[in-house]
This record gives C-alpha cells, structure tokens and sequence, in this order.
C-alpha cells in the first residue's frame, strides 16, 4: 500500500461511517491538494500527543483510511468536506518532510468467525438500545420503543464506537479491538456510561421543568 497522508484529530472514524470535516490550516489544504490528485485517500487517526490545531501532534498506531467523499469550494477559506471510512490500518514510521505527516500504512482486515458471547451480545444490543432512546428523547423530545441497529454484531460494535464521540479514547480501543468479542467489550460498558449520563440528564431537565412548572403556579 503507498504512503498515505496522516491527519491526526481528537475523533475516531469507523470503517462504513462518514466523517464531516473543515479544512482551514494551510498545511491541511496542501494535504487536501494532494489527496485529490492521487486517489483522494488519506488516514484519520486519533492524537496520542500534541494538538489539533497549529501544532505538531504524533497519532496513535490504528487509524482508518478516509476516502473524500465530497468536498466544497476549495477556494474558500474553510474547506467543508465528507470522508468515508473505508479500513482499519497500522501506521508505520512517520514521515514528517512534507508540511503535514506521511506514513507508510498496513491493512488491518476485519476479524472473521468465532463465537461471540451471547451474553456480551446481549448486553452490548441493550446498552445500544438505552443510548438511542435517550438520545433521541434529550435531542428531539422523541421516544422510539425499538430503535433500528445493525444485526451483525462486528457492525454493532462499530455503530456503538460511533456513539463514543465524547470518549475519543474509548472509541480508539473498540477500533483497536482484534476480535469482535473484544470490539464488544470494549463498547459495551463506554455506551452504558454515555448513556447514563443522558438518562441523568432527562431526568434533571424533567426536575427543572417541574420546578418551574410549581413556580408558575
């Protein structure tokens, strides 16, 4: 596989989902140039050290190939653009002679068979399940007895690594994940978490609500 651009950012992409992006700093934009007139690749991969923005970062050693899917006017100041995770790789030594980071990276295909632990499985569809309903409860006042997620449950445990997004690290490690009983193990416990915290906070907006409610009258 050639040498691939290097993006480094406090997220995580996963291999099937898209990834809205704004390109502003001048070395990105030279990095998007040179994406689209190769094959429009380029790894996403989250930061183990260093910043996001105006500075030097070094990534961690998993990340995901992004294709640019769709991409705004490049003329413009702040460049709006779509990237599809495509596959997991292994970065290998970084190469820092171009303005932003190049590496030479190894496909990480996805693990195949296996018993995946009925249990674990379980836990993992209700933890996911809680998620959406308090999320779609807090962010549209909607309620959904059965929310759609995927059956499969190496699809299941990247659709949980995608509700992570305020876990940039716990996302990482269910990326990571060598098996999928593993990528499960992962997720199952961050996604209870996540979605306890929703839960907390429909229940205070609910106390809030009644609070002023009483007030009134």
């Amino acid at each position: 596989m050639p040498k691939l651009p290097i993006f480094p950012l406090n997220t995580v992409l996963f291999p099937g989902y898209k990834l809205p992006l704004r390109i502003f700093e001048p070395r990105y934009k030279r990095m998007l140039e040179d994406c689209i007139a190769a094959d429009g690749r380029f790894v996403i991969a989250l930061i183990r050290d260093g910043v996001e923005v105006g500075g030097e970062a070094t990534p961690r050693d998993i990340g995901t190939i992004a294709l640019i899917e769709d991409i705004g006017d490049r003329g413009e100041e702040v460049v709006p653009l779509l990237a599809l995770g495509e596959q997991r790789v292994r970065i290998g030594e970084l190469d820092r002679s171009l303005p932003y980071l190049g590496a030479d990276v190894e496909p990480l295909y996805e693990p195949v068979g296996g018993d995946i632990d009925p249990e674990l499985l379980e836990r993992a569809r209700a933890a996911t399940t809680r998620f959406a309903r308090a999320m779609l409860m807090q962010i549209r006042g909607e309620w959904r007895a059965n929310p759609e997620m995927p059956d499969d449950p190496g699809a299941l445990g990247y659709r949980m690594g995608t509700l992570l997004a305020g876990r940039p690290t716990a996302a990482q490690r269910v990326l990571e994940a060598a098996s999928l009983n593993e990528r499960l193990r992962q997720a199952t416990p961050a996604v209870e978490a996540a979605a306890g915290e929703f839960e907390a906070a429909l229940l205070e907006q609910g106390a809030q609500d009644h609070r002023r409610g009483m007030h009134r009258n």
